[in-house]
């Protein structure tokens, strides 16, 4: 798989991620801060090769201006006014925002029926039971079955 394809695959297991409840949220992102890491993760897969997915048609113009109209959501709440947007993915009301955003943006892609599967191991170390390491696996799996 060539990196352009590989960050459009990640794109759109982020934008499944953004779309979904908060429990699974979470656990796709493991240990750490889930909010934060996926306006990173956003940034990152989507501003940083944003021309080659167009070039290659992997995206519409206009399914680019639509997930720019998440990446400018979470850039406008990056301050300190907004500070509980950024601890509160259970609970803050800005979260169903753009999780909604995000469901638009797969309908519009033609990409709705897509879900993800999410497997964590987990590992204590061997010098104290106390820390532990994870391996999150997300896939890409499709909710339709073929009859």
């Amino acid at each position: 798989m060539d990196y352009i394809n590989y960050h459009y695959e990640e794109l759109l297991k982020l934008l499944v991620i953004i779309s979904s409840k908060p429990a699974l949220q979470l656990e796709a992102h493991g240990i750490g801060n889930a909010e934060e890491e996926m306006a990173i993760d956003l940034d990152f897969h989507f501003n940083e090769f944003k021309s080659q997915l167009l070039e290659k048609r992997l995206l519409t113009a206009t399914e680019a201006d639509a997930i720019a109209e998440i990446d400018s959501f979470f850039e406008a709440r990056n301050c300190e006014s907004y500070e509980p947007f950024w601890c509160e993915l259970e609970t803050h009301a800005d979260w169903d925002t753009v999780r909604e955003m995000a469901a638009n943006v797969l309908a519009q892609m033609g990409k709705g029926g897509l879900s993800i599967k999410v497997t964590v191991v987990n590992e204590t170390s061997w010098f104290s039971q106390n820390v532990t390491s994870q391996q999150i696996t997300v896939e890409l799996v499709s909710d339709t079955t073929s009859s």
